[in-house]
């Protein structure tokens, strides 16, 4: 799935969501001489800027670059001290203090209530949109990017819209629209990491075995990033216009509406893994777009009610079950007594009399050349749910015992 096992190099990547040195930068305090080293600092700054000079940065989290905004005010303040009440108001505050609770302490807010406050955030904000903006221009316009596919290792471009088409269609790798996307390849890079490191990129547990991860995420439905990282926010445009406002949460009524018109959804946090072509029966030619309506298909036209049948089967049985009645319908031979007919329309008859639209015997179909799917197309397959165990481990151990090859494992599950 993920290319060949390699043996550990001497240099290990980065933790995925590790900052860069280009993105750090030193910012001191605006009212005296310490120095912090942002982001990882920030929230000791706060604190500094709490604790030693009793004052309160309203909304922090919302100004959209820190060390700007901090910069501005020391410039300001280092003129006239005077300036804190001029440009602050003060709250009383109770303070917990080595363990004695202080009430109504004395602090500052510095909030944008005030209106140089309100000025200077909302120039920051859009010096940082503009800056955005710009970049994903750039990325959108550039007509010679190429990358290997994380999944499959084909070089995939010439564009990264492309790209990400490639990992959706394909590999059902769920990341967003391109035209919601910035700083595309810092966040390609995030998610090859994670992979590489055979790490989910959605719970982030670790596995052991290439195959368990990729049976981890596509039964989790976890192809697709944790809405609630907070981490990803700076790859989605829509943060830099709100940064109130996270891409995971859910739109208005208007704008709910306004985007079903668009056949398009914001709202990730109920994401479910969908098939991209038609599921095709196992005994005619009816094709349906859901799991559920082709299961009905067959339980009332066919009277073969597959969940039931197949409600002890782990999910590699399930497998060699399918293949194998995709095999016997292909030749037009009963699935249950093996006798060939001349075409599906008197094989379904025969079945249907002699009632051999049941359960296999299995002997016949239990074995290891049906773990090759029939048809390479077949969307059937992705559907199929594990009911004979639930846990990671249990299924680690099952893949372990299944003396499955990667190419047969790749060819069933792909």
């Amino acid at each position: 799935m993920f290319g060949p096992l390699m043996f550990p190099t001497g240099s290990q990547p980065a933790a995925a969501g590790a900052v860069s040195n280009a993105e750090q930068k030193f910012s001191p305090c605006f009212l005296c001489k310490d120095v912090f080293l942002f982001p990882h600092e920030q929230e000791k700054c706060l604190a500094h800027i709490f604790e030693v000079h009793q004052l309160v940065i309203a909304d922090s989290h919302l100004v959209t670059d820190l060390p700007k905004y901090l910069a501005y005010w020391k410039e300001k303040f280092s003129a006239n001290k005077n300036d804190i009440k001029e440009f602050c108001t003060t709250i009383l505050v109770d303070v917990k203090k080595d363990g004695v609770l202080m009430k109504d302490q004395n602090f500052f807010l510095l909030s944008d209530v005030v209106k140089e406050d309100k000025e200077i955030r909302e120039k920051i904000k859009q010096d940082r949109l503009e800056t955005v903006l710009q970049q994903q221009i750039a990325e959108r316009d550039d007509y010679t990017y190429t990358h290997g596919c994380l999944f499959c290792r084909q070089d995939v471009g010439p564009t990264r819209a492309e790209y990400l088409t490639h990992l959706s269609t394909q590999h059902n790798l769920q990341l967003g629209r391109p035209e919601k996307i910035v700083f595309f390849d810092k966040f390609i890079s995030v998610i090859e990491e994670k992979l590489e490191q055979l790490q989910c990129i959605f719970c982030e547990k670790l596995f052991t075995d290439r195959n368990v991860l990729k049976e981890h995420m596509r039964k989790k439905g976890h192809k697709r990033v944790d809405p609630n990282n907070q981490f990803y926010d700076q790859f989605y445009i829509v943060n830099y216009y709100e940064p109130e406002r996270r891409w995971k949460e859910k739109p208005d009524k208007k704008e709910r509406d306004e985007e079903e018109e668009e056949d398009e959804s914001s709202d990730w946090s109920d994401w479910a893994e969908t098939c991209d072509t038609p599921i095709t029966c196992l005994f005619c030619e009816s094709t349906l777009d859901q799991w559920s309506a082709i299961e009905e298909h067959m339980a009332t036209v066919h009277q073969f009610d597959y969940s039931a049948l197949t409600k002890d089967m782990d999910f590699y049985e399930q497998v060699k079950l399918v293949n194998y009645i995709r095999r016997q319908v292909h030749l037009n031979r009963c699935i249950t007594c093996d006798e060939s007919r001349d075409n599906n329309a008197s094989l379904l008859e025969h079945m249907v009399v002699e009632k051999h639209l049941a359960l296999p015997p299995k002997a016949m179909w239990d074995l290891p050349q049906y773990f090759f799917p029939t048809y390479e197309n077949d969307s059937f397959l992705s559907q199929i749910q594990d009911a004979g165990f639930n846990s990671d481990d249990d299924m680690g151990a099952r893949v372990c015992e299944s003396k499955m090859d990667k190419a047969s494992l790749d060819s069933v599950c792909t």
